[in-house]
């Protein structure tokens, strides 16, 4: 190989490395976070997780991308892109394994199941309910771990059959199959490519209407973020959403960290003088799981694709019969049944505040 070549292929290698947006990593937000999404995925365990931080080994990492849709957060992201168009008055989404023996390098990317659930939903929202897929033997490669494409196109069109919404098509198609219909869209001229917030400002403006285009599926710390639940076309009560945090009132002991750690405000605490309660909103939930590791009283669940069964936890006022602080708790909380705010229902009251232990 020549050097020239090896500098070539050094460069397609380090094009290929995920970007970081470290801010966004669970593990930044609160130390005892036990996400390890990008390192269970990871087919070539590039990825580690210890006390100390989170690594990626740049020599082991393949640029595969499966780590992408793992990260609740987006905070891992490469610069792939999806072909997307208009097919017979039907807006298509292409996308390929590049093992799928492609050799137009449009709409390729290394594996198909590096499509998140909210890159589906944002192309879902502009009219691309069709997707059509090529790929290699799954089944005898390294990278067919963890959640799969089509298993996300499943778990979309149950949510939106709850309200008879128009499921999103999932076709896989030979190779050569896809190549015919990707040649048709892509000829001698380069597709418009467009980011992330270029494709929702076009969405909004309505203006947004290419015969092909290149998605981007790189999402970089400009871009704003939205949870899946932002994304599906309805929300009322009937709607299944992607994650729905879930209390215990009778285990909750009021102390507020849930409320004070979620990063997008999913559970909030409400006070309007006359009532007091937790409000649970799932259409913001990233399914981080931050209020899951936080909880001492292991008080919350987050639950996937489903229905709340409480979106307010109701709250009472109360006075600690021990320190005398005023505090608030779940009507059922087993800590008002006791008359102690959290800290009293802890220790010992027989003991002496500033005994020294041996």
């Amino acid at each position: 190989m020549t050097p020239l070549q090896q500098l070539i292929d050094q460069i397609r290698q380090e094009e290929r490395l995920p970007d970081v947006v470290s801010g966004r990593c669970v593990h930044e937000i609160v130390e005892m976070a036990s996400c390890s999404s990008c390192v269970d995925v990871c087919p070539q365990h590039a990825w580690s997780l210890d006390d100390e931080a989170l690594r990626l080994d740049t020599a082991l990492c393949d640029g595969c991308g499966l780590c992408m849709p793992a990260c609740p957060e987006g905070a891992i992201s490469i610069r792939y892109e999806i072909l997307i168009g208009d097919w017979e008055k039907r807006k298509i989404v292409l996308c390929a394994c590049e093992k799928a023996g492609i050799s137009r390098k449009d709409g390729a990317i290394p594996c198909i199941h590096i499509v998140g659930t909210k890159d589906i939903l944002k192309l879902y929202r502009n009219g691309y309910s069709e997707w059509v897929v090529a790929t290699g033997r799954c089944t005898e490669c390294m990278r067919n771990s963890g959640a799969k494409l089509s298993e996300r196109v499943d778990q979309i069109n149950s949510a939106l059959s709850v309200n008879t919404i128009t499921p999103i098509s999932y076709r896989r198609l030979s190779s050569c199959e896809w190549q015919r219909i990707s040649s048709l869209w892509v000829e001698d001229h380069a597709a418009s490519r467009l980011s992330r917030r270029g494709f929702l400002q076009g969405m909004i403006e309505g203006s947004l209407r290419p015969t092909s285009a290149l998605f981007n599926l790189h999402e970089g710390e400009t871009d704003e973020y939205t949870t899946p639940g932002e994304l599906l076309p309805t929300k009322d009560e009937s709607t299944v959403w992607p994650y729905v945090p879930q209390f215990d009132a009778v285990q909750c002991n009021g102390c507020d960290a849930c409320v004070r750690l979620c990063p997008h405000g999913a559970i909030d605490l409400n006070d309007t003088g006359e009532r007091m309660y937790y409000s649970v909103e799932p259409q913001l939930c990233s399914g981080c799981g931050i209020c899951v590791d936080i909880c001492n009283a292991q008080a919350i669940s987050v639950n996937k694709w489903s229905k709340p069964k409480h979106r307010d936890v109701a709250l009472e006022r109360m006075k600690c019969s021990c320190c005398g602080n005023q505090v608030h708790v779940p009507t059922v909380s087993r800590v008002r049944s006791q008359q102690h705010c959290r800290i009293c229902a802890q220790v010992n009251h027989h003991k002496n505040l500033y005994q020294i232990v041996e």
